[in-house]
């Protein structure tokens, strides 16, 4: 089959379908159980009243189920043809961009002329190969995920079939049976399907038995996961403190080097939740609600992020992404969570003005993957790759959360600095649609070396450069590895780079954080982009 005329719009309806007539059924089959419980007795005539209840109601639950296990069959197959789509897009956008063509096998190609065009225009042969290498890596990408996807999706539907599918919800009217958690790997989009399906008694449960995996479930709504976050918080504050108290208690009275820095790694464990502590305790103050959106202990760093308004029905939402020295702890420079919930205050007020009235912003503080502590880690682009997959698939999950709940929301990925980098990359990740605007400011470089590989709109790619001469991070990272300056590339729309006036003591990135910098023109640019005005 022709994977270009897959489109998810259909399979995305029946989903939603399936999940409304399950509810419609759902409650059919409760009220039956109900007059089951109420018959008392033992006659003919009440046997025979039960018998026919209890038939309604096997019939009911089976078609319950049958509707929950077609909505979260349907809901994988809607994520995969959206990765599926986004891939083929760049692909055809990058094509046309570089005059190449696209053939009926899915090989890519340029004519000798065209090649001698670049050529003559400036353009190198080695980058002229490896844009044709990446229109390639994205046709072959689609034809393995579609490969992939239909024999997933056949499996499930075979099960289905037979009997033996589980919808991890096992809805009964009769027999109270709890839901079990979806197995690893489950798409965002299947997850999504499954907690909806779920009764408030039952989503409850699950919070209350699985709090630690609920709360970092990507397609789990964030009311939910705030819930469940919050009873780790404390949880998690007693095991980083009985860590970094036992660690201690084993150093003598020189320790090396290395303890050293072991014993501040422990620490900063504790710090960080404390700034999470600190930062949720702002909406006491400031009559703002903060959700606790992920909260991740297990590797060498405490990851989280956290809203201001909630993004189950916000009209906007925002999503900061930091860069380089900046952590949940932070340091003694800043850059921590609690001060990055302030740059978000700036950035959602701004936002909220452009939106207008009556339009709801939520503005997303993401610590969710390790940013380079130093200029050492910074100067290569590894920590971006692997953090681009951990924002990628928090941007599937908002987005899944969002078409299994309050409907579509305009999504904006706001990135800073080495962030941008890891933005970029990850918004060549992300599904068809999931993100609306990209905004890129004091940008090392943007994570690709065309616009037509991010799975964003076109038209819909900005950037706010600052002067050069204080904030000399634009564009220095080398483009082979950190994609190239999006201050000098095609494609991108130009928000103003006016950060106010540079201190009175030159340094070369004295305004490289000035874009959050209240009351600033490219702050107030960068937030109408959020607000869904963008002033250009």
């Amino acid at each position: 089959a022709d994977i270009q005329q897959w489109k998810s719009a259909r399979l995305k309806a029946y989903a939603a379908e399936c999940e409304n007539n399950q509810r419609k059924l759902r409650d059919a089959g409760d009220a039956l159980g109900a007059r089951l419980d109420s018959l008392i007795g033992s006659s003919q005539t009440v046997n025979a009243a039960k018998a026919a209840l209890h038939k309604q109601i096997v019939a009911i639950e089976k078609e319950v189920n049958f509707l929950i296990s077609s909505a979260e069959i349907a809901s994988e197959g809607v994520q995969g043809i959206n990765e599926i789509r986004a891939n083929i897009d760049d692909a055809k956008q990058l094509a046309h961009s570089w005059k190449m063509t696209i053939d009926s096998n899915g090989n890519v190609s340029m004519d000798a002329a065209q090649v001698k065009r670049l050529r003559d225009s400036g353009h190198s042969r080695k980058e002229i190969q490896r844009a044709v290498d990446t229109a390639q890596q994205r046709v072959n990408s689609a034809l393995e995920q579609a490969r992939s996807l239909a024999e997933s999706l056949s499996q499930k539907i075979s099960a289905l079939d037979a009997g033996t599918y589980d919808n991890n919800v096992h809805y009964s009217a009769t027999n109270k049976i709890r839901p079990s958690l979806p197995p690893a790997g489950t798409s965002a989009q299947e997850v999504a399907s499954w907690w909806s399906s779920l009764s408030d008694d039952d989503k409850q449960w699950m919070i209350q038995q699985h709090p630690d995996v609920i709360g970092n479930l990507e397609g789990v709504d964030y009311t939910s996961r705030n819930q469940a976050n919050r009873i780790m918080l404390p949880i998690r504050r007693k095991e980083v403190m009985r860590e970094a108290a036992r660690y201690e208690q084993t150093l003598g009275p020189h320790p090396t080097e290395e303890q050293r820095a072991e014993m501040d790694r422990l620490r900063n464990r504790v710090r960080a939740i404390e700034q999470i502590e600190n930062t949720l305790a702002k909406e006491d103050s400031d009559r703002v609600p903060r959700y606790l959106m992920s909260l991740d202990t297990s590797g060498a760093n405490v990851l989280a992020a956290i809203s201001q308004n909630n993004p189950d029905d916000a009209d906007h939402i925002g999503v900061i992404v930091p860069g380089m020295s900046t952590s949940v702890a932070g340091n003694s420079e800043g850059g921590s969570i609690l001060d990055y919930d302030g740059h978000a205050k700036v950035m959602r007020e701004s936002a909220e003005k452009a939106a207008g009235r009556g339009q709801k912003v939520a503005m997303v503080e993401f610590f969710g993957y390790d940013a380079p502590p130093s200029v050492t880690e910074a100067s290569t682009p590894i920590m971006a790759a692997y953090g681009a997959h951990e924002l990628a698939s928090f941007l599937n999950g908002i987005d899944a959360v969002r078409e299994h709940g309050a409907g579509d929301a305009h999504i904006t990925v706001a990135a800073h600095s080495y962030g941008s980098t890891t933005a970029g990359m990850a918004a060549t990740l992300v599904g068809e649609g999931v993100i609306d605007d990209l905004v890129q400011f004091g940008s090392p470089g943007s994570g690709v070396q065309d616009v037509g590989e991010f799975h964003v709109p076109e038209g819909h790619v900005y950037v706010s450069a600052a002067p050069y001469l204080h904030d000399v991070v634009q564009g220095i990272g080398p483009d082979d590895w950190f994609g190239k300056n999006p201050d000098k590339m095609e494609g991108y729309k130009h928000l103003s780079g006016d950060v106010g006036p540079a201190p009175s003591s030159y340094e070369p990135w004295d305004l490289h954080s000035a874009y959050f910098h209240k009351g600033t023109q490219a702050n107030q640019d960068i937030a109408s982009v959020i607000g869904g005005k963008p002033n250009v």
